[in-house]
């Protein structure tokens, strides 16, 4: 590598470094979990036991059908309309130690699809899965350059992971991540829950027309892409972007300090737990050619060590290695280049557009 690209991948690891110095503090400082190491022992236990960490694609029960829905909210949009569908979950917590501080979370339990539609017939439909706190539509739209695609002639829509936009507690004092390096039960449930509402979503967009459906997820979306692609066949495509492989690093769970020791039989299991849903566990059900994988070489948000191994255990689908790291990239048109390169080579855009 080349000295300039090593100064930018320095660069671009030095602004994702700053951005996780207040999730540091506050993990430290305001977020401690107060739990007895039995109690907390127990619930990793319970993964371990019963075979999920083992058998990783045991933990995911997805949904039959595509639930019952309803439109909640419908706004123009360039043409079309933007609707906000939502649905219930349905999702029940594995671990039963956990299941009361999953079920706490009210507002969490009823599932949102936001679709940007041209209304006139059925088109080829991108999913959308947003990064970490990216869950508002209007943050998807500029992330995902949601107006240039819908005017290339795409239906687009975005799958709300839980606990973000409206399924987010309404006090602020409530409003935790979901990946939470003190709580790997809540963390191993809320992917769990997250997979089974994609699921719902991608066979909702099939109840309602969608002809075919490629999926596009960025950081945390990534790591949710990464799951789909290795539990279905059914999307024409996944494109991740910059995503997340583990939650191990930077700010997993030798970060932040517990109430108790931890000694290295319980830390393996901490890290077994915390790392059992990882796409790294999985191979793909998607041809490598309907693969994509984007990642900056500086990325220490999503280190860029983990999505290379990814890489390589994937057979090296199509990918761009760029400069920088998560948030300061020195090629901003790059990422964007990268999925509209699949999208027409996918034929989800017209020939022009090429």
């Amino acid at each position: 590598m080349n000295p300039v690209s090593k100064l930018l991948d320095a660069a671009g690891g030095l602004a994702d470094s700053l951005f996780l110095l207040p999730p540091y503090l506050s993990g430290r400082f305001l977020l401690q979990r107060k739990v007895a190491r039995k109690d907390f022992e127990a619930e990793l236990d319970f993964y371990i036991e019963e075979g999920f960490t083992a058998r990783p694609e045991s933990f995911f029960v997805l949904p039959e059908k595509a639930p019952a829905f309803s439109v909640t909210d419908e706004i123009p949009f360039g043409g079309g309309v933007r609707q906000v569908l939502s649905f219930e979950s349905g999702y029940v917590a594995k671990n039963p130690l956990a299941r009361p501080r999953h079920e706490d979370y009210q507002r969490n339990r009823t599932a949102y699809l936001v679709r940007w539609v041209h209304g006139d017939r059925p088109r080829k439909t991108v999913l959308l899965l947003h990064g970490l706190m990216m869950g508002d539509p209007r943050r998807a739209e500029a992330m995902f350059k949601v107006p240039g695609l819908f005017d290339a002639g795409l239906d687009l829509a975005l799958a709300v992971a839980p606990f973000h936009w409206l399924r987010s507690p309404r006090k602020a004092a409530r409003r935790h991540p979901p990946i939470r390096p003190q709580d790997p039960a809540l963390t191993a449930e809320f992917v769990g829950q997250a997979m089974r509402d994609v699921f719902s979503a991608v066979a909702i967009l099939e109840s309602l027309g969608s002809p075919e459906m490629g999926v596009i997820g960025a950081s945390l979306g990534g790591y949710l892409g990464g799951l789909l692609a290795a539990l279905s066949e059914k999307p024409r495509f996944v494109a991740l972007m910059v995503p997340a492989v583990n939650f191990l690093s930077p700010l997993g769970p030798d970060s932040f300090p517990l109430d108790f020791p931890v000694d290295p039989g319980l830390r393996r299991k901490i890290h077994e737990v915390f790392a059992f849903h990882s796409p790294a566990r999985f191979l793909p059900k998607l041809p490598r050619e309907d693969i994509l994988i984007v990642a900056s070489r500086g990325d220490r948000l999503c280190p860029f060590e983990n999505v290379r191994d990814l890489c390589e255990k994937w057979g090296n689908p199509p990918h761009h290695f760029l400069p920088g790291g998560h948030w300061l990239v020195f090629d901003p048109k790059a990422r964007g280049r990268a999925w509209y390169e699949l999208l027409a080579r996918k034929g989800f855009l017209p020939k022009k557009e090429r």
